[in-house]
């Protein structure tokens, strides 16, 4: 198990009051995501620019998701500049900055 992380920056096309209206019928979906440990999301409602970032138990797990139907739509609809980074996590590193007893608490 090689837990892995993927960030995705946007920038909104549409006012986001209209994205946080659908947002949760997305947000049940990602949650179906096979490997996804958690999604965190974050949202300047004034500027539009949003950052999400994934928790994946596997790195197949997050390659398939960040190449798969959520985030196309994401591109295809509510935003554009859409920047995917996936990594490796570091638990050495994370444990050092607090990580360790979040990380340490996913089942393989």
């Amino acid at each position: 198990m090689t837990l892995t992380l993927i960030s995705v920056a946007y920038r909104l096309r549409i006012p986001a009051a209209n994205f946080l209206a659908h947002a949760e019928d997305s947000a049940h979906r990602i949650a179906a995501a096979p490997g996804l440990v958690w999604k965190i999301w974050g949202l300047d409602s004034d500027t539009g620019e949003g950052t999400s970032f994934y928790l994946f138990r596997d790195a197949a797990s997050a390659q398939t998701f960040a190449n798969g139907p959520a985030l196309a739509a994401l591109r295809d609809g509510p935003a554009e500049s859409v920047t995917v980074r996936v990594a490796p996590v570091d638990t050495s590193l994370s444990n050092i900055t607090g990580a360790g007893p979040a990380l340490a608490g996913i089942p393989a």
